[in-house]
């Protein structure tokens, strides 16, 4: 089977000649380094790129749920940790990991690697420093809230930022060197130069100093930075409607910004003069370092024919990116929608459900669906691979049920 998929990504033709196409839903994290990418995906795919070729040369389907995290080790292997709490070590040409970690209680939000040494952060505050050759893992609290990124420094100490609005530095044995406050809610961490360089949900891009201290700060926009990555004089930062900054080290000099609109864009690389941008749209785009131009093939919009320019086909397109309303088509992060009401909670054959779902007791009705994007999948079906999203104003929950009701029978 994944000698068929590898095969159907390699000859997929001239569309997928520069822009990297692999994924079945959207693309939530990205490493690069030299000629390599590697990307993980709602899809549970880790994908392992040639980048000049825009060719697949590894696709592992490990993971249960979202990949979260990645990172290249440098010897041609790649770590990939997600939502199931797992980690594993992958090296060039063996078939399995070296080592994967048990399953974790907690998501995995952010993954490093160091001399020597993998380092992970969890969703639930704790950070796990893994030996690389052994997969032998420590963990420690960290932070209160998520882990929202770690980084490596040039001396090998570790730093960390966290959903409890706090930065820390840490020494090999995991003690504790510095601790600071930060202005804001951070959504990564990426070494930028000599410094830190960390997106805010307030809309600012801030570089800070191995002890903690703001050294610049830039700001973007009025909607919260999702993602950041950093090469050699510049650092790129994203927005969670897609726009794209890229700016000048260490001045934060804007040198390029690219609009948004089209979904967000949830992960970033640099390597080279090639900046790879990837998010709800599944496609990993190839930039321009030095003025965001496109490098990749455009990527074409194709006509929708479930689209019958109604309010309920508008805000489905965003439901549109993980499922399909065709029978028994899977190949997304989510199953098929086809059938939809009256059938019962991860029922439909062909797709790999999560325990906690098969063990519920919902059936699928207009009601059920309303309530669910009312109040989101963390607190409707918890133990859920969905992300949480919720359906804010009613009239739009209707709509969507209207349109569900026409094309999802």
């Amino acid at each position: 089977m994944r000698l068929a998929v590898l095969c159907a990504l390699l000859l997929a033709g001239p569309l997928a000649a520069q822009d990297l196409t692999g994924h079945g839903g959207p693309v939530s994290a990205l490493a690069a380094a030299g000629s390599v990418v590697v990307s993980g995906g709602f899809d549970g795919r880790t994908i392992l790129w040639n980048a000049p070729g825009a060719s697949a040369l590894r696709i592992e389907r490990f993971h249960e749920g979202n990949v979260t995290a990645v990172a290249l080790t440098g010897d041609g292997g790649f770590v990939s940790a997600g939502q199931d709490g797992r980690i594993a070590l992958w090296q060039a040409g063996a078939a399995a990991p070296l080592w994967a970690t048990p399953a974790e209680v907690a998501p995995v939000s952010a993954l490093a690697v160091g001399p020597g040494q993998v380092a992970a952060g969890f969703v639930d505050g704790r950070i796990a420093r893994i030996d690389l050759a052994t997969g032998t893992m420590q963990t420690q609290p960290a932070h209160d809230g998520r882990v929202a990124g770690v980084a490596y420094l040039a001396d090998g100490t570790l730093a960390s930022v966290g959903g409890d609005l706090r930065f820390a530095r840490w020494d090999d044995t995991g003690r504790l060197l510095a601790r600071t406050g930060l202005p804001d809610l951070p959504n990564g961490l990426t070494p930028a130069g000599e410094a830190l360089a960390i997106p805010f949900a307030e809309g600012a891009l801030r570089l800070l100093s191995p002890q903690g201290q703001v050294l610049r700060e830039r700001y973007l926009t009025e909607t919260p930075l999702v993602a950041v990555a950093a090469g050699d004089g510049v650092v790129a930062a994203a927005a969670v409607d897609g726009a794209i900054w890229l700016l000048d080290l260490p001045t934060l000099t804007p040198r390029a910004e690219l609009p948004g609109g089209a979904g967000p864009v949830w992960a970033l690389a640099l390597t080279g003069e090639t900046l790879f941008a990837a998010g709800a749209r599944g496609v990993i785009r190839r930039l321009s370092a030095q003025d965001g131009a496109a490098l990749g093939a455009a990527t074409a919009a194709l006509s929708d024919p479930l689209d019958d320019g109604s309010r309920g086909a508008q805000v489905w397109r965003a439901c549109a990116v993980c499922h399909s309303l065709d029978p028994g088509d899977h190949s997304r992060a989510g199953p098929s929608l086809h059938g939809l009401f009256g059938r019962r909670i991860a029922s439909v054959a062909g797709y790999d459900f999560s325990p906690e779902l098969r063990a519920m007791d919902i059936v699928w009705t207009p009601q059920t669906v309303a309530e669910l994007f009312e109040v989101g999948p963390e607190a409707y079906t918890p133990g859920s691979r969905m992300p949480d999203q919720r359906v804010g104003d009613p009239a739009d929950r209707q709509a969507l049920i209207e349109y569900l009701v026409r094309f999802a029978p």
